[in-house]
């Protein structure tokens, strides 16, 4: 008889299988948790940015464009019978009006469960669960080879039941959960991309791949607009470091990335700009906002984001005689001016303000918040030398970025990270349960071992 017995390393669970696993499990979780602790049906606060959406929604289905319209009695129903019993759901008074300030993505969607369940808010809170699902499905896909069960539950108990983030944007009528959906496949395609061994044409075609899902998050989430430039590089350093392949190629593939990205957004800029007759391809948010972004108010806020139109800013470029598309067009160029002029005043104060926003938008608010930061800046040591860890915190570092030249909403505009927030927080857990317990819920971080 042999003196030992080899035991063999148990299998890696399947990337497919605990995806499906993990999204049906957060889906329905979600789901029921909205169910006994919401009335699953009520509508939003309208103190926040989701009415617009909602209205944009519904007018979309009845074939009334991209526009917003407070006075539809049908639209109102559910919002004047749920102010009897709360303020928060008071309307302002009726307006309509083309809109120029959101995304189109998340309000299209949201308009086909419109037509199929007519006026609702139960079959958008279940889209957008799914959505939140389908990031979680995304982290245990690309981290599943390289954890054992154990693990895969860690990842799945991180997402599900600490972080409040997942949970909060999965029920909110907002792009954040649709906007970490697509980024994670946004994500993962640029991993995909970073090990593709297939001929020149086949690398071509997934940069263009990533350039249509760049696009789409685009549609989801102007502010991606600002990813374009940090995507670019990764790209190329994909191809020409991480694969070895010629300067040409690597120029080729981000050119058509960014061709794949506008491709997608081309409709929607092109729309813009003939309602405005102007160069506004996103439409008129981001340049109105400029007058929050660098301003006194900004500064004495430490980066956070000030509703400066609310506090007066516009009153003196406020004309009633206007019509909406031309008032928003002169709010748009007066906070340019705005903007310029007290970039020039305030050189250094503008240099601060950078990593002010950027620190603003990390610090945790919350316990749950503090113990997600904690664990990913311990992933993030514990997948530095691997590719898909070099891409993550790319991703991560270009979304800072983004941040840095707009302003802090208090971690809103982290929620599209959920992905590699999520991968390094589950190593970095993985890494202290094995350290502190000896019991090993992960194998040795490989990255020949991510799909």
């Amino acid at each position: 008889m042999p003196d030992s017995v080899t035991i063999p390393e148990p299998k890696s669970p399947h990337p497919g299988f605990t995806a499906i696993l993990a999204f049906s499990v957060c889906l329905a979780t979600f789901v029921a948790y909205y169910k006994v602790k919401f009335d699953f049906n009520e509508p939003p606060s309208t103190s926040g940015d989701e009415t617009d959406y909602d209205s944009i929604a519904w007018e979309l289905a009845h074939g009334n464009g991209f526009a917003i319209n407070t006075g539809d009695p049908e639209f109102r129903r559910p919002y004047d019978e749920a102010a009897k019993r709360a303020e928060r759901f008071q309307l302002p008074p009726a307006f309509e009006h083309v809109s120029l300030q959101r995304p189109p993505a998340y309000p299209f969607a949201v308009s086909q469960l419109n037509r199929l369940f007519g006026r609702q808010f139960w079959a958008t809170r279940v889209m957008d669960a799914a959505f939140m699902a389908a990031t979680l499905a995304m982290v245990v896909f690309l981290i599943a080879p390289n954890l054992r069960w154990s693990g895969i539950a860690v990842a799945v108990v991180l997402f599900i039941a600490v972080d409040t983030r997942t949970r909060l944007y999965g029920r909110a009528i907002l792009t954040e959960a649709m906007s970490a959906c697509i980024t994670s496949f946004l994500i993962v395609t640029l991993i995909w991309l970073g090990h593709a061994t297939n001929s020149s044409p086949k690398l071509l075609l997934k940069s263009t791949l990533v350039g249509c899902l760049l696009g789409m998050t685009i549609l989801v989430r102007s502010l991606a607009i600002l990813w374009v430039p940090g995507l670019c590089l990764v790209v190329y350093w994909i191809v020409r470091r991480q694969l070895g392949r010629s300067h040409v190629q690597a120029l080729l593939a981000t050119l058509l990335m960014i061709c794949g990205s506008t491709f997608l957004v081309a409709p929607w800029a092109i729309r813009n700009c003939r309602i405005t007759h102007e160069f506004t391809p996103l439409g008129t948010q981001g340049q109105i906002q400029l007058a929050a972004a660098y301003s006194d108010e900004i500064w004495e806020s430490k980066g956070l984001w000030i509703n400066v139109q609310s506090q007066g800013k516009f009153d003196s470029v406020t004309n009633s005689d206007l019509t909406y598309v031309e008032q928003d067009l002169i709010y748009a160029d007066f906070a340019k001016q705005q903007a310029k002029d007290w970039i020039v005043a305030n050189p250094g104060k503008t240099l601060a303000l950078f990593p002010i926003k950027i620190v603003q938008e990390c610090r945790p608010r919350t316990v749950p918040e503090l113990i997600i930061l904690a664990l990913m800046c311990v992933g993030m040591m514990t997948l530095r030398r691997t590719l898909p860890g070099k891409l993550l915190l790319a991703v991560v570092l270009t979304n800072l970025f983004a941040i840095g030249v707009t302003w802090s909403v208090e971690g809103r505009f982290l929620v599209p990270m959920l992905l590699p927030i999520h991968v390094f927080a589950t190593a970095g857990a993985c890494s202290l349960i094995q350290v502190m317990t000896g019991q090993r819920v992960a194998r040795v971080w490989d990255e020949n071992k991510f799909p």
